[in-house]
């Protein structure tokens, strides 16, 4: 399993209280690089995982390395912005919940950030998932 298919299970139990919303096992984006986020408000949709390194320590002989492994996920969710959801703070706070079903992490953060663009509000939640691992 990985961390983006873990997560969009956790999302989808997380959501199942609150009949207005879905979940997509999709990309956020069709092959015209459209957001389908946009196209379908009110349907979660999980990006692929972003991973960066970063060396924490090196033996002395640069055999091994034991380096910190982020992992970056998006989650994108877009209301309407003229009549917002009255649930939609209850919906954030259950998708931001999901990260508690990742297992195997050192640190796990997450930051919800929104934007208004024409009649549409988009939530974008990033979640960072950190572990280490031996190189």
């Amino acid at each position: 399993m990985t961390i983006r298919s873990d997560l969009v299970t956790a999302i989808t139990a997380n959501v199942t209280a609150y009949a207005n919303y879905g979940i997509s096992a999709e990309l956020p984006f069709d092959s015209s690089g459209t957001p389908l986020y946009i196209k379908n408000m009110k349907r979660i949709y999980v990006d692929k995982e972003q991973q960066t390194f970063e060396t924490n320590i090196q033996t002395l002989d640069r055999t091994c390395e034991l380096d910190s492994r982020v992992t970056t996920v998006d989650v994108y969710l877009t209301t309407d912005a003229k009549t917002i959801p009255s649930d939609i703070d209850a919906v954030i706070a259950a998708i931001v919940a999901a990260k508690r079903s990742i297992g195997s992490t050192l640190e796990v953060t997450s930051e919800v950030t929104t934007e208004i663009s024409d009649d549409y509000i988009t939530y974008t939640i990033e979640f960072g998932f950190t572990d280490l691992v031996a190189t």
